[in-house]
């Protein structure tokens, strides 16, 4: 039996009878794809016709190849004049039955207007895919069917596409060509899409080129399109718009009854999108579909009308190699964390500390426990002065070690991670042996962590003014270096994080079933006044300089003197208890401060006015006693724990299983802030240290101003203290008006595509205008009261008893504001912040990610904050306060 001239698409199986791309459109009507109907007129007629005419394509194929290449392009210009004055009157019949058996309204076919497309059997394939070599005909009338298909016969023998198969494959044989046709659509948008980028071969992006109406400008180079990326998560389905490019549009091809016209698009129109995010998301799900059904990344045409999405070709992607891997610029980037600890604007030497701990004591461990750190990702990143922490990067660590990833937001703050990475976990038996080696660092950090803080805390000592100020500049650097080589064998916040988070891994995934929906309020409730955290134990310090204060004439006096200047107070207060517990208070917290992971910002003991105003402001409101303090925390946290335990009910094993953890939890807790607070007497050391390199480094010239120091890097100070000479003043002023610059930019706190952001086009945040805020509750509560906005140290004189502070960060030096406030929310933050720590210790009520928060909210308008629930409700903006 002969083979067939014509075949309904459905049919279209065996490529050397009906080309490449009817194959492909077989493939996709079988897996249930939207296809339009069609019928593919196959190879078997092309042949036919050509034998018709006397013509031999393998010989005149082989011939052509051979040729010089002006006699070439005349052999392809007879054949092609040949094929087209061929006389296909009865299959153009024949092609006409077979589409009336295809069409549910038969009695329109002479009107309709017809899409008719190459399908040749060297297009589309593997090794090469022909894209745009061959013809295609859009909005064909009926009797011009034959006309058409002959057109197509001929473009065959074009010297591009001889060219095009000599280079592949010089010995391959003369291809065929088989013919499509198939009712035109009339869509509202249409384009192409790849599976994966076609450039960098990236295989959880897809990249999208739109126009409105036909797609025909878009593929022959006339029209520029909207440009999409869109990230697919681990499961293939696509999580967010990475990308998105609009175009300026004048003007659509449409199919009208005279054939193809551009119609002009209305000028409001003009800057929209043609496809909506809905249209975007499922056109990115089907390309992915279409990936895993043909077992390769694909090239899709599609067009969507009134209400489907169609394909209408779908290729292979030739020519790149697809890629699993992560760069840099594929991650999700946060400033959670690193703003609660760091200002806004660090220092170039301050960042360049943070990169080099990131590195050595986060990281470099979790490299020892087995993990994969992907070649070329870093875990922090700097954007106009700002540090970014790689939240895809952790999100991977976490994954491989068994934990819960998504509790990262909740621990470290921030956004959560919007495309979750695939990552496979650990093998059992790498997974026990990282296991074992995190207990040792946790370990470690118990047993050794109180006598390396004391030798800490010695060492700082001995940097002292008393003891620095005769150091020869080599000398200072000397021992800034010694200091530095100390921390590299006897840092522990690996291991203590480990084992805050292990334990709150444990807690997340037991008090839920166990308490019920309001587990995590009982929780931070059970963890108040416990004791032992030390940055919280400043607060009752405070409490108690209060006390002294109010019961001491002359510190009162000196308090309450209105107009009051804090200026000359050790004069004032010579001799008093006052003042010999307040130098008590600084010898042991005034190495602290707001930004006090930055080297360079100033410390407690460098503005004591400030803390004197917080104190003056305390003095005048109804401020607890510290022995009231102590006596509220412990009666929350005895009726938190005696309702966790009443709720265990009779499974009293639940109960031993939870005071066990919570006891750890508490136990890594107060160490995580004992570890911070004394990793600051090195960083106030290494401050005096640089500052007195900076004396004389701006003695000899070198510099213009001893805070110049902070301007260089840590590389930079190692080849000054070598002697390497340089122009450092111009580069130093260079950073200086760079960092001007930065603080005029306001980059967002997430990025999760960073060229975008990187050149100025990240969006303003979008956020929900709504009355009701939400957040992650870090300390239970609940506070009605006005806002204070607080957006750096100068706005702390301001601040009145019962004021609820909204902040960027809940950032650890704010500390002595906890006193007198009614309660925070902070913009970002999680449950494992420092400032967390402290307020949950505390007890004030706080809620932290509480996104938008600084614009929404205003000094003066009254809130209520419900912490327990981790909600914000915004009232009036009067000024009554009260607290419950």
């Amino acid at each position: 039996m002969p083979p067939p001239l014509i075949l309904p698409l459905s049919r279209c199986t065996n490529p050397a009878l009906a080309g490449g791309k009817a194959v492909g459109l077989a493939r996709l009507l079988s897996c249930g794809f939207a296809v339009p109907p069609g019928i593919c007129i196959t190879t078997e007629a092309y042949c036919h016709s050509l034998k018709g005419l006397g013509l031999d394509a393998e010989k005149d194929w082989e011939l052509a190849m051979g040729l010089p290449e002006a006699e070439r392009n005349a052999l392809l210009l007879d054949r092609q004049s040949r094929i087209r004055a061929l006389n296909i009157s009865d299959l153009a019949a024949q092609c006409l039955t077979a589409l009336r058996t295809l069409s549910a309204s038969p009695e329109t076919l002479p009107t309709t207007r017809w899409a008719v497309r190459s399908s040749a059997t060297n297009e589309d394939a593997g090794h090469s895919s022909f894209a745009g070599l061959y013809r295609t005909q859009l909005g064909i009338p009926t009797d011009l069917l034959d006309t058409a298909i002959t057109d197509l016969w001929a473009s065959l023998w074009d010297e591009r596409v001889l060219q095009y198969t000599t280079e592949r494959d010089p010995s391959r044989s003369a291809p065929s060509m088989a013919v499509i046709i198939q009712p035109m659509l009339d869509p509202i948008a249409a384009g192409v899409a790849y599976s994966v980028h076609p450039i960098t071969g990236r295989s959880f992006q897809i990249v999208v080129n739109a126009v409105p109406g036909l797609a025909a400008p878009l593929v022959e180079g006339q029209a520029t399109p909207d440009q999409y990326v869109v990230q697919i998560g681990a499961d293939r389905q696509p999580v967010w718009i990475r990308r998105r490019t609009i175009a300026h549009k004048s003007s659509r091809l449409a199919v009208t009854e005279e054939g193809l016209r551009h119609k002009p698009i209305p000028e409001s129109d003009r800057e929209r999108p043609s496809l909506s995010d809905e249209q975007l998301f499922e056109l990115a799900r089907t390309a992915k579909e279409v990936e895993r059904a043909f077992g390769f990344p694909v090239d899709l045409e599609w067009a969507i009308d009134s209400g489907t999405l169609w394909i209408l070709q779908a290729r292979p992607i030739t020519g790149i190699r697809p890629s699993a891997e992560f760069t840099n610029d594929d991650c999700e980037w946060s400033r959670t964390n690193l703003k609660e600890t760091m200002p806004d604007l660090p220092s170039p030497l301050g960042l360049s500390f943070m990169e080099r701990f990131m590195e050595e004591h986060i990281v470099a461990p979790y490299r020892r426990l087995g993990c994969r750190v992907p070649t070329g990702l870093s875990s922090t990143r700097v954007l106009y002065g700002r540090p970014y922490l790689n939240v895809t990067l952790f999100y991977m660590l976490q994954a491989q070690l068994r934990s819960d990833p998504s509790l990262l937001s909740e621990h470290m703050g921030g956004e959560p991670i919007a495309a979750p990475p695939p990552e496979e976990p650990l093998g059992w038996p790498a997974f026990l042996r990282a296991g074992l080696l995190m207990v040792m660092e946790m370990r470690r950090a118990v047993v050794h962590g109180p006598t390396w803080f004391a030798e800490m805390k010695r060492m700082a000592e001995q940097c002292g003014p008393q003891h620095i100020g005769r150091l020869s500049l080599h000398e200072s650097l000397a021992r800034l270096e010694n200091l530095s080589a100390w921390i590299r064998t006897h840092e522990l916040t690996f291991g203590i994080a480990g084992g805050v988070a292990q334990c709150l891994q444990v807690l997340n995934r037991l008090l839920p079933r166990w308490l019920g929906p309001d587990w995590r309020a009982l929780s931070n409730a059970a963890l108040q006044g416990q004791g032992t955290v030390i940055s919280a134990q400043q607060i009752l310090r405070l409490a108690d300089l209060v006390h002294i204060a109010r019961h001491e004439a002359a510190a009162s006096t000196f308090f309450t003197a209105n107009p009051w200047n804090a200026s000359g107070f050790r004069e004032t207060l010579k001799g008093t208890a006052f003042l010999r517990a307040f130098d008590a208070y600084l010898e042991d917290y005034g190495h602290r401060g707001v930004g006090e992971s930055d080297i360079m910002s100033p410390r407690l003991a460098d503005n004591p006015e400030a803390v004197l105003a917080v104190l003056r402001t305390q003095l005048g409101a109804a401020s607890s006693e510290p022995d009231d303090i102590l006596a509220r925390q412990a009666r929350v946290r005895a009726e938190a724990l005696h309702e966790i335990k009443r709720r265990m009910g009779w499974r009293k094993h639940r109960w031993w299983i939870y005071l066990w953890w919570h006891r750890r939890l508490c136990r890594f807790f107060a160490l995580r802030e004992a570890n911070r607070h004394h990793l600051m007497y090195f960083s106030s050391a290494i401050r005096r240290l640089l500052l007195h390199a900076g004396d004389l480094l701006a003695s000899q010239g070198i510099l213009d101003d001893r805070d110049d120091v902070f301007f260089m890097t840590l590389q930079e100070t190692i080849e000054l203290a070598e002697g390497k000479k340089h122009d450092w003043r111009s580069v130093i002023r260079a950073r200086r008006l760079e960092r001007a610059h930065n603080a005029r930019v306001h980059p967002p706190d997430t990025i999760r595509d960073w060229e975008t952001a990187r050149v100025g086009l990240a969006a303003s945040d979008d956020h929900d205008r709504s009355d009701l805020l939400s957040g992650v509750p870090i300390s239970a509560g609940i506070a009605t009261g006005p806002v204070r906005v607080l957006r750096s140290p100068n706005d702390w004189a301001s601040v009145q008893a019962g004021e609820i502070l909204a902040v960027p960060v809940i950032d650890p030096g704010m500390a002595p504001l906890f006193g007198i406030a009614g309660g925070v929310i902070a913009e970002m933050g999680g449950t494992l912040s420092h400032g967390a720590i402290i307020a949950r210790e505390y007890g004030i009520p706080t809620v932290a990610n509480v996104r938008g928060a600084l614009s929404l909210l205003k000094d003066g308008h009254i809130v209520r904050l419900d912490a327990g629930a981790g909600t914000v409700q915004l009232t009036q903006p009067t000024h009554r306060s009260s607290t419950a």
